[in-house]
């Protein structure tokens, strides 16, 4: 009844990007970056139960409120930053997309386009029961990481150690790190998402109490997979001091030290994760902009009813495929600072989710209860005061 929206949403947060940023971070930290995965899956699951709660109380999508609680000028600059965000991370899927394609020596100039078309298929002739459906069935391709990582080998009492034990030296580069992976783990457009997924999921009060444990469920699922992501790499790339800067060449790297096997499931977690997101975020863009400026946008409605909503759906992708489809484009290179870029951006959109949850009059007896409220207030405080500190460290050069 309840399933979908909180795994769609927390499995979708593993996408090309995330692969990438994960990968990268492991490469570069090694053990040591676990630590930062359960303060990542409680502010994940905080806020997504949050962003569904709210839609199911109030029957409307986070844009919607957005704008009649606080004002078109408000909508304008929230929905500008969501575009930007989001657009850095369709660039990544579709990167990564590409890149997957090269890693099993397919023509990405051929093949690229017809993934995308039949992409445009499913979404726009399906409906939503149908499209979740076939997201699921899809999540089901990241257990190649669960493979990758057992290949690769890893100190697994270490690995389990360093989940709970942080290091005993940090600098502000693993700062600037650590926000990327929350950056692309938390998600400004998923926070959009999973309030408009429920929204058309159609779900009741009756279904709260189980949405919320679907979505603590899911948050923990899903940094359980991208901790055998970072495993699969800390195995092999960081354990023999190779460079990478993203998940294609990590993919590659695997190969030598885990087996051919491991990096061809490797690349096809990389091809899922970046078909999942090129469906997901975009679709997350063209519900924010719905709701933000009054539009009719369902994965229920026809292209004629809902044409705007469809419209920039395909659109980005279009721009995004345009820029990609160059041969020298290569974004992962560039991943820790798109997925910085998310992760400092985060506390707005925090604000409007304390705002609208501890709202009496829209949510009732299921506003806000304290402990929540800490939670959201004290990682938005910590997500900031580390934006900072990382910032001020690249700029330093410590």
């Amino acid at each position: 009844m309840v399933i979908g929206p909180g795994l769609i949403t927390a499995f979708a947060d593993n996408d090309a990007g995330g692969v990438a940023t994960y990968s990268v971070a492991a490469s570069k930290y090694g053990y040591k970056i676990l630590t930062v995965l359960i303060p990542i899956t409680v502010v994940l699951a905080i806020t997504q139960e949050i962003g569904a709660r709210i839609a199911i109380v109030t029957g409307k999508g986070l844009g919607d409120l957005i704008r009649e609680r606080f004002g078109i000028k408000i909508s304008l600059f929230v929905f500008l930053v969501t575009f930007v965000v989001n657009f850095g991370v369709i660039l990544q899927d579709l990167s990564g997309l590409k890149g997957s394609l090269q890693l099993f020596q397919l023509d990405y100039r051929i093949f690229l386009p017809l993934v995308l078309l039949g992409l445009f298929f499913v979404v726009i002739k399906s409906n939503y029961s149908k499209i979740e459906r076939f997201f699921l069935f899809l999540i089901l391709f990241y257990m190649t990481y669960f493979f990758s990582a057992v290949m690769a080998k890893p100190d697994w009492n270490l690995a389990l150690k360093s989940i709970i034990i942080p290091p005993k030296k940090v600098n502000f580069d693993y700062l600037y790190t650590s926000i990327a992976v929350l950056g692309t783990t938390v998600t400004i457009w998923g926070q959009f998402f999973i309030n408009s997924v429920v929204k058309d999921k159609k779900l009741t009060i009756d279904n709260l109490k189980y949405e919320k444990w679907e979505v603590y469920f899911s948050s923990i699922l899903s940094d359980v997979a991208t901790w055998f992501i970072m495993l699969a790499v800390i195995g092999t790339i960081y354990k023999n001091n190779v460079v990478i800067q993203g998940a294609e060449e990590a993919a590659l790297a695997i190969k030598p030290f885990a087996g051919e096997l491991a990096g061809i499931l490797f690349g096809v977690g990389l091809f899922v994760a970046g078909f999942l997101g090129c469906a997901i975020v975009p679709l997350a863009t063209a519900y924010a902009f719905s709701e933000f400026f009054g539009y009719s946008g369902s994965l229920d409605s026809d292209f004629k009813k809902s044409r705007l909503f469809y419209s920039l759906f395909i659109i980005q992708i279009i721009i995004g495929f345009v820029i990609v489809f160059q041969q020298s484009f290569s974004l992962f290179k560039f991943t820790l600072i798109a997925d910085f870029l998310n992760g400092i951006s985060l506390p707005l959109i925090f604000y409007f989710l304390y705002s609208l949850a501890n709202n009496e009059h829209i949510m009732g007896k299921f506003k806000n209860t304290k402990m929540q409220n800490i939670l959201l207030v004290g990682s938005g405080i910590i997500i900031s005061l580390g934006s900072v500190l990382g910032i001020v460290g690249k700029l330093l050069n410590f």
